[in-house]
């Protein structure tokens, strides 16, 4: 499967790695290592992600960069990927202030349905008729 990731990386971006010049092997393959383990951070959903993940991928994606890859389509879904999650965050504060303020209104809703019940209470009591012995 790792195999087939990194053949469409090179398919999809032929141009990705023109520049890397590493010759030792265990530099190249910590460097794919870290590419293919960015693209899997950046494959999640923003809710799956903190914010920590998205500085971790953008350390990550500094570090492929200065080795030497050309990965601005990266760097690119990596400024999607972050603008998603401040939209979220964003989407999230703003529902808990609604949140708090229809709980306001449904109290004050509640108070004022009591009150109009009490009123209602007052207005039935004065409609009734005084019996002939309240007048005597």
């Amino acid at each position: 499967m790792v195999v087939k990731l990194v053949n469409r990386i090179f398919e999809k971006h032929p141009d990705i790695a023109l520049q890397f010049r590493a010759k030792n092997q265990h530099l190249r393959t910590a460097c794919m290592t870290v590419l293919l383990s960015l693209i899997e951070t950046l494959c999640q959903s923003p809710q799956e992600l903190s914010s920590e993940d998205l500085v971790e991928a953008q350390n990550a994606l500094a570090h492929v960069k200065d080795a030497g890859f050309k990965v601005d389509w990266l760097e690119e879904k990596l400024e999607k990927v972050k603008g998603k999650k401040e939209e979220e965050q964003t989407g999230e504060a703003r529902m808990q202030e609604l949140e708090e303020e229809l709980k306001d209104l449904k109290q004050k809703c509640s108070e004022i349905e009591a009150s109009l019940e009490k009123e209602k209470a007052k207005v039935s009591a004065a409609r009734t008729h005084l019996t002939l012995d309240e007048f005597i």
